[in-house]
């Protein structure tokens, strides 16, 4: 089934595990004939979990361990890729809800901090 793509495997965790402490929304607004080019860059960074069409007409989910590492991500990396126009973020301040969230806290115990949030 996987080699036909009728099944898909996915892996959703908590960032934080890993030392990601932010996780932030980016919509670029990209000429179109370099659509693809920013598309398929991006989808080598490993900061970047998935990137999709939508309202500027590229958008994508980074995860950063700090405030600093997504700034240097868009001046250094992002900012230089032809035909970008803009890119505006909307960083995560809280998360309410994740599909891994009921496993990790039960895997965690009760006596773990999160489940008492």
């Amino acid at each position: 089934m996987r080699h036909h793509s009728a099944l898909g495997l996915f892996v959703d965790f908590d960032p934080q595990l890993l030392g990601h402490h932010m996780s932030t929304q980016l919509w670029l607004t990209v000429a179109p004939a370099h659509l693809r080019n920013v598309g398929e860059t991006l989808a080598t960074h490993p900061e970047i979990a998935a990137a999709v069409t939508g309202p500027a007409n590229l958008v994508a989910n980074g995860i950063f361990r700090i405030p600093a590492n997504l700034y240097a991500n868009i001046d250094q990396d992002l900012s230089a890729l032809p035909g970008t126009h803009s890119i505006d973020t909307a960083p995560t301040l809280r998360e309410v809800k994740r599909l891994a969230t009921p496993f990790l806290l039960h895997a965690r115990g009760p006596s773990s901090d999160r489940t008492r949030r």
